[in-house]
């Protein structure tokens, strides 16, 4: 059938109508909508989209490899989140894990992603291989339109428009580039795999981790982008078109570098190595630590601890930075009372043995101002764990 860019937009433009209309309408009506308006307008649209475009033609040089490398990349995705519960901890998983409760997961959002992404592969078939332009709208509208069904949007403030902007929107559009990327070269299926995969294992844990959100969308946004740069240079080398462009493309294992790096990043700031960063917020401690500065904390027990080190605990679901002023023994358990530099009084409770966290070993100034910047809007008088 003759290529209509008529036909691409006008499914589009539906997309994007029924995308907003979820956003400030649908949305309200809870399960009704999960399990009946949405997954009955994606049937019938995938149907009026089958019916506009007919049948589709496509070499399936590359399908070998697209599924492959995408479901590796799913696998490994699920392996490094659940993993990630061993270095913080494990909570209930929400999901009803019941076979019932996988059924109607299956239906209610597995077969939407069916039904989208055979919609995404026809419109991308409805096009020209090298048209930029249509890539660039597919991975726009069905960005937004992931955007809309799975986040309800709130007042506005900085720390929400940062979490909005890093949880969620940069991660759905690296992955709806990734899914139009294979969708050009393949079909609708490694979308699906990659999708499923991941959702069903979710779905099916008995346990989740307790992952700081940075966290995820680090890994959110960090397996797609790497097996897109991964495909796109597979695909050079296969592709007898691009065998000069190939000869300029970067090898993948220079990028994998670099995400090592930004792993060993976020598992240094969420406290997984001996040694993790805290975020000084409030002047209790000044001079020697300022509001803004990074202290570098080394994990030990209170038995590690001596008069004068600056040691960080935990009150509550906060922690504190403060000096140990005395220490004693009492029923075999170490209490320890301590103090701000800046305070005129010492902390009101001593702090217990199972409280102690680490102690200073060092500062960095004014480096994590941001991070203390984004709390503010949650807690503005405690000292702040990085990643949190």
């Amino acid at each position: 059938m003759q290529k209509s860019k008529n036909t691409n937009i006008i499914i589009l433009v539906i997309i994007c109508i029924y995308s907003l209309f979820s956003q400030f309408y649908l949305l309200r009506f809870g399960n009704y909508y999960t399990y009946v308006i949405n997954p009955l307008f994606f049937a019938i649209l995938a149907i009026i989209t089958n019916l506009l475009i007919g049948k589709t033609y496509k070499s399936g040089e590359f399908k070998k490899t697209i599924y492959i490398h995408t479901g590796i990349a799913a696998v490994c995705y699920i392996f490094f989140y659940l993993l990630s519960g061993v270095f913080v901890t494990y909570g209930n998983n929400p999901y009803n894990i019941t076979i019932k409760g996988l059924l109607f997961n299956l239906y209610s959002i597995g077969f939407v992603i069916f039904a989208r992404e055979f919609i995404r592969y026809k419109i991308m078939s409805n096009s020209n291989k090298d048209d930029k332009n249509t890539f660039v709208l597919i991975v726009i509208v069905f960005s937004l339109l992931e955007l809309f069904q799975s986040v309800i949007l709130k007042e506005i403030n900085f720390y929400y428009i940062f979490k909005l902007v890093f949880m969620n929107i940069i991660p759905i559009i690296i992955k709806n580039a990734l899914f139009t990327y294979t969708a050009k070269y393949s079909n609708y299926i490694p979308a699906v795999m990659y999708e499923l995969i991941i959702n069903v294992a979710l779905w099916i844990s008995p346990v989740l981790p307790n992952n700081p959100w940075i966290f995820t969308a680090v890994l959110d946004s960090l397996f797609p982008l790497i097996l897109v740069y991964y495909l796109k240079y597979e695909i050079s080398k296969k592709d007898k078109r691009h065998i000069f462009k190939m000869q300029k493309s970067a090898n993948p294992k220079s990028f994998l570098k670099v995400a090592v790096l930004v792993v060993l990043i976020i598992f240094f700031a969420l406290g997984i190595f001996p040694i993790k960063p805290i975020g000084i917020a409030t002047g209790s401690m000044y001079p020697n630590l300022c509001v803004g500065d990074m202290a570098l904390v080394l994990k030990c027990k209170a038995k590690d601890v001596k008069i004068g080190d600056v040691i960080e605990y935990k009150r509550k679901d906060f922690s504190v930075i403060h000096r140990v002023k005395d220490m004693y023994k009492k029923d075999d358990k170490i209490y320890i009372i301590t103090m701000g530099d800046n305070n005129t009084v010492e902390d009101a409770e001593p702090v217990e043995e199972d409280q102690v966290q680490g102690r200073v070993i060092a500062k960095i100034p004014y480096i994590a101002y941001p991070t203390v910047w984004m709390n503010q809007n949650k807690n503005a008088d405690v000292d702040v764990e990085l990643g949190k």
